[in-house]
């Protein structure tokens, strides 16, 4: 019995250990629309300074309609999103959010994060837990995600 139970959980670290090892080999350049779909979290932006407050973004793909939301750092929002998957370039539509009230310095980020979101060109992968997505303006700016 112990025998078996040995087995069992020796065979189940190999599976995983192959299963990780097939997920990391992925060229970025041949990741799409597919797989921006999911829960990211904002790092940081081109420079690296990372960013003060808990920024999600999620993509989803219902009944055919892509759709990008997430929380900034005081209200919820949302937009449809589409891309390109040939040329990666991604267009963001009417960005909607909820209207909580929060500290002035919050607001400012919130805002200047909402503007950058409708300013996305394209996206790119650098492997498939980091997500870049190039801005129009800001010029050459990149705001950077890590897969949740």
């Amino acid at each position: 019995m112990i025998k078996l139970t040995i087995s069992l959980i020796v065979s189940t670290l190999l599976i995983i250990a192959c299963t990780q090892k097939t997920i990391e080999s992925v060229e970025p350049n041949t990741l799409n629309t597919a797989n921006l779909l999911g829960q990211w979290k904002f790092k940081s932006y081109a420079n690296r300074t990372p960013i003060a407050y808990e920024v999600s973004l999620e993509f989803k793909n219902e009944d055919g309609k892509n759709t990008l939301s997430g929380r900034s750092s005081v209200n919820f929002y949302f937009a449809p999103f589409e891309t390109n998957d040939s040329e990666k370039t991604m267009k963001v539509g009417v960005l909607g959010s909820t209207k909580i009230a929060g500290s002035p310095e919050a607001n400012q980020f919130e805002s200047i994060y909402y503007e950058r979101l409708r300013s996305i060109t394209h996206y790119e992968f650098t492997n498939t837990n980091t997500l870049l997505l190039h801005l129009s303006s800001p010029a050459r700016e990149v705001m950077i995600f890590e897969r949740k």
